[in-house]
C-alpha cells in the first residue's frame, strides 16, 4: 500500500503518475527486475464527501503461493546432495549446542540449575528427569519460534539479499558479534530475564527457566545465536529455520537430560576457569568465518574462497598456537586443540587450490549476437548459453565454482560459449530472453547436434553439472 499527500484545497480530477520497481527471487533464482509505469487518472474529493469503491473486482482474490508455479530445475541427485548437506550442518549445529554449554556464562549455571531440580524433586515422582525434560522444551521452544520468524522475515528481504549494501550490513552485524565473543564489548542480561528464570518451581517453573534460559545466558550465546538466525533469515525457509534451532537447543539441553537422570555426575564436571573464556573465542573465529561466507559471492574471482579458507586457517592456527586460553584443564585443552585442528582442515580444504588441473581459470564467453549463435547451433556442433546478471549472486557462483572446475572447464573448452546479459531488462534483453524461454536468471542452456540437450535454472554444483555434459 502506498500513501499520497496532497494539499488541503486539491479537488477535483486528477492524474497520478506511479511507478513501481520489484523483482521476484527463489532460494536459487531471480527474475529480472522490472519497472513499470503507468497514470493513474482519480478524482479528489472534498474531505467529508460521500464516496462510492471502484475497482473491486480487481482485488477480490487474493494470490497464493500454491497458485504460482515455480520450476528449479534441480533433480533427485541434486536433492541428494542438498539432503545430505542439510543433515551435515544440523549435526554441526547440534555440537556447537553441546560446546555453548562450556561457555562463562552458561557452564557454571549447570550443576545449580541441576540441583534446583534435585531440591525440587524431592516430594515428587520421576525425580530431577521430567524437571530437566521440562526445561530442555522450553529452551527448544524459545529457539525453535526465533528460528521459523527468522525465516519468515528472511523471505521478505527477496532481491535485497543479492544487494552489496545489505551484505555489507550482515558481514559488519556479524564482525560485532564476533568481537563481543572476544571481549571487546558484553551483551547484557535483562533484570527480567533473571526475575523469571527463578520465580517459580515445580515442572511448570522448570519450563518457564527453560523459556528465558537464552536471555540469562545471553552475554555468551547471543552472539551465536544471532549469526545463526542471519543465517537462516538468508535461507528463507522456515521449515528448516524450526529444525536448525531446535537441533541448537537439543544440544543446548542435553547436558540437563542426562544430569537429571544421573545425578551424581554433576560433581565429575571439570572447574570453571580460563578455559571458558576459550571456548568463547572459538565461537569468535566461527562468527568471522560466518561474515566471511556471506562476503563470498560478492567478491570478484575467487577471493570469497581465499577469505573463507584463510579465516578458518589463520584463526585456528592462532588459538592453536598463540591464544592457549585454558590449557589450566588438560581434557578440555585437548577437545579445544582437535577443534582448532579441524577449522585448520576445513578451511585448507575449502581452499581453491588447483589439485591437478588447469582450473581456477575462468573461461572466455563470446557476447551473444544472433546470427554467431544461429550458427553455431545449426552446425550440430556443442553450444552452451549462460543467460547471467550482474545482480545475480547465484550467476557469481556459477563462475566462480562450477564453470571453473578443472572437470567442467576441459569439456566446456570445445563449446561455443556465449554469456547473454540480462543486467539491463532493454528490448533486446526480453527477446532473446523470450526466444529461448528464459523466465529469471541464472539459466544454462546446452545444445548438441542442433538440439537442446538439457537446461538449468539456478546454481547447480560443478560434480552433478559434470555428469550432465554431453
Amino acid at each position: 500500500l502506498g500513501t499520497v499527500s496532497l494539499p488541503a484545497d486539491a479537488v477535483g480530477p486528477a492524474v497520478l503518475a506511479v511507478s513501481v520497481t520489484a523483482q521476484a527471487c527463489n532460494n536459487s533464482q531471480c527474475l529480472p527486475p522490472l519497472a513499470v509505469s503507468a497514470d493513474l487518472k482519480t478524482e479528489i474529493l472534498a474531505a467529508g464527501s460521500a464516496f462510492e469503491r471502484i475497482n473491486q473486482g480487481l482485488f477480490a482474490s487474493e494470490v497464493t503461493a500454491d497458485s504460482i508455479e515455480v520450476s528449479n530445475g534441480g533433480d533427485q541427485g541434486q536433492d541428494a546432495e542438498d539432503d545430505r548437506s542439510i543433515l551435515l550442518f544440523l549435526i554441526g549445529v547440534f555440537f556447537a549446542g553441546l560446546a555453548l554449554n562450556l561457555t562463562p556464562c552458561v557452564f557454571p549455571l549447570i550443576p545449580i540449575t541441576v540441583g534446583f531440580f534435585a531440591q525440587q524433586a524431592k516430594n515428587r515422582s520421576g525425580g530431577t528427569f521430567w524437571m530437566a525434560f521440562a526445561y530442555v522444551m522450553g529452551i527448544a521452544f524459545t529457539y525453535s519460534v526465533l528460528g521459523v520468524v527468522a525465516a519468515l522475515t528472511g523471505q521478505l528481504f527477496g532481491s535485497a539479499l543479492q544487494s552489496p549494501w545489505v551484505v555489507g550490513s550482515i558481514v559488519l552485524v556479524l564482525l560485532g558479534l564476533s568481537a563481543s565473543m572476544f571481549g571487546l564489548w558484553e551483551f547484557k542480561t535483562p533484570n527480567w530475564a533473571h526475575k523469571a528464570a527463578g520465580a517459580r518451581g515445580g515442572i511448570v517453573g522448570s519450563l518457564l527457566m527453560g523459556l528465558v534460559m537464552g536471555f540469562v545466558a545471553a552475554p555468551c550465546i547471543g552472539p551465536f545465536v544471532l549469526g545463526l538466525l542471519t543465517y537462516v533469515g538468508q535461507k528463507g525457509d522456515p521449515v528448516f529455520g524450526f529444525f536448525a534451532f531446535f537441533t541448537l537447543a537439543l544440544g543446548l539441553g542435553l547436558p540437563y537430560l542426562i544430569l537429571g537422570t544421573f545425578t551424581g555426575a554433576v560433581n565429575r564436571l571439570p572447574m570453571s576457569g580460563m578455559w571458558m573464556v576459550g571456548v568463547r573465542r572459538v565461537f569468535g573465529v566461527i562468527l568471522i568465518a560466518m561474515a566471511a561466507y556471506f562476503a563470498a559471492p560478492m567478491m570478484p574471482g575467487n577471493w570469497g574462497q581465499w577469505l573463507l579458507a584463510a579465516t578458518l586457517v589463520l584463526g585456528g592456527l592462532y588459538l592453536l598456537v598463540i591464544d592457549r586460553t585454558g590449557s589450566e584443564q588438560p581434557g578440555v585443552d585437548r577437545v579445544m586443540r582437535l577443534l582448532t585442528v579441524i577449522m585448520v582442515v576445513v578451511g585448507l580444504w575449502l581452499a581453491p587450490i588447483n589439485r591437478g588441473g588447469a582450473g581456477g581459470q575462468h573461461l572466455e564467453w563470446q557476447p551473444y549476437e544472433a546470427a554467431a549463435v544461429d550458427t553455431a547451433i545449426d552446425g550440430g556442433g556443442a553450444v552452451i548459453l549462460d543467460f547471467a546478471a550482474d545482480w545475480c549472486v547465484p550467476c557469481r557462483e556459477l563462475d566462480e565454482k562450477t564453470f571453473a572446475d578443472p572437470r567442467v572447464a576441459a569439456i566446456l573448452g570445445g563449446y561455443d560459449r556465449f554469456k547473454i546479459d540480462q543486467t539491463r531488462q532493454d528490448d533486446e534483453a526480453r527477446s532473446v530472453a523470450s526466444k529461448f524461454g528464459v523466465r529469471g536468471v541464472p539459466t544454462v542452456i546446452v545444445f548438441a547436434e542442433g538440439r537442446e540437450v538439457f537446461r538449468i535454472t539456478g546454481f547447480e554444483r560443478a560434480e552433478r553439472f559434470f555428469k550432465r555434459l554431453p
